[in-house]
């Protein structure tokens, strides 16, 4: 099974840092590691004094790195998209349309880089894989595209099954519906293509889901800023369901300030990862923990059906920030610039919320 792991924090240059020492730890240790960086900058290829592809090359000894380029990613897959809508498509309608010169969206990056993710991760050719992201909201956003489109997925499935496309087409009639009825596409391959979607959605939750397969580690410093930064991507983390493990806290001296990081980031260990200075990457490698260990970490949700209540981790967060909404069978919390829906079980689904409080870091739901 493979594992992947990723940082949160601001990120600069130590955050690359980080990501090819915990890279280079894995490999020591005779681990299968892919070191996917998503920052088009020369930073990664600096710290790793080799040029780096858009496709995994083999840098050391157990080790490949790869840099995501969103031009390249969309011509991978601009072949299987064209392959897929021919299957719904009229055969005459044709896709004159080459990869080379389309133009990328803002968010389309995102979704290249998580089905890149996808299959490296699916693959199985590597034991682990390090994902050196932006390590921010938006980082937080691609991660959660699995729970994301489960939500989707519950809400709209009913309607896409009760799709009947001759009756769709006969009620509207004219060329539109010519168009329809000539399309190599009916309510059975409707069917298939959505038993699909809901097996991809299923799988891809529960990995975000595991700690065993994915994390994250925090990366800051010890700066008032960047601890209250790295806070508030912890709590915005347990929004899309993300474990955070550790904490990793850069170019960090005196003891007394790694005093002052634990009580801010308790229960989470910290670890103090030392300068980088002429390559020398052995005192990192020293300093980082045992990543083979699974810390024991609060769950993003828990619920207590003996007292009826539901309680949502929410580190970083002040009352001010979080909101709370009962709409039909689930329910919706507001933080971190984000929302998450909870599917209650079903001893309290329909049930009224008779009581909602933030008790820094958890919200406490009650029914």
């Amino acid at each position: 099974m493979s594992r992947i792991i990723t940082f949160l924090g601001k990120a600069d240059t130590r955050h690359t840092t980080v990501a090819i020492a915990t890279a280079k730890w894995f490999a020591q240790y005779s681990q299968r590691v892919l070191l996917v960086t998503h920052n088009p900058n020369p930073s990664a290829e600096l710290l790793l004094e080799t040029s780096l592809k858009a496709t995994p090359q083999e840098i050391a000894p157990y080790l490949s790195v790869v840099q995501l380029q969103a031009t390249v990613l969309l011509e991978q897959v601009w072949e299987e998209v064209k392959k897929w809508l021919a299957l719904y498509l009229p055969p005459s309608v044709k896709m004159e349309i080459y990869s080379r010169e389309v133009i990328i969206l803002p968010g389309f990056d995102s979704l290249l880089s998580f089905n890149a993710l996808r299959k490296y991760y699916q693959s199985e050719d590597y034991d682990v894989i390090i994902y050196d992201g932006r390590g921010d909201l938006e980082s937080l956003r691609m991660l959660g595209i699995p729970n994301i489109a489960d939500w989707y997925f519950r809400r709209f499935r009913q309607t896409l099954e009760s799709l009947d496309l001759s009756k769709i087409a006969d009620s509207i009639g004219g060329p539109l519906a010519s168009a329809l009825l000539s399309a190599n596409m009916d309510t059975r391959k409707v069917q298939d293509a959505i038993v699909q979607i809901q097996d991809w959605i299923a799988k891809s939750v529960a990995v975000v889901g595991d700690a065993k397969r994915l994390s994250a580690y925090l990366v800051t410093t010890d700066e008032p800023a960047a601890i209250a930064e790295a806070r508030w991507l912890w709590g915005s983390a347990q929004q899309v369901d993300l474990r955070v493990s550790g904490v990793l806290a850069y170019q960090s001296y005196e003891a007394a300030n790694k005093t002052e990081l634990e009580q801010a980031f308790a229960p989470l260990e910290v670890n103090l990862i030392p300068v980088l200075q002429k390559h020398n990457w052995e005192p990192l490698l020293d300093a980082l923990p045992d990543f083979k260990t699974i810390p024991h970490v609060p769950q993003p949700l828990t619920v207590d059906l003996v007292q009826r209540q539901v309680k949502v981790f929410l580190p970083g967060f002040s009352k001010s920030q979080v909101k709370l909404t009962q709409l039909g069978t689930e329910l919706t919390v507001e933080a971190g610039d984000q929302r998450r829906n909870i599917v209650l079980p079903n001893e309290l689904r329909n049930q009224p919320v008779t009581g909602g409080k933030f008790e820094e870091p958890y919200l406490v739901i009650s029914f």
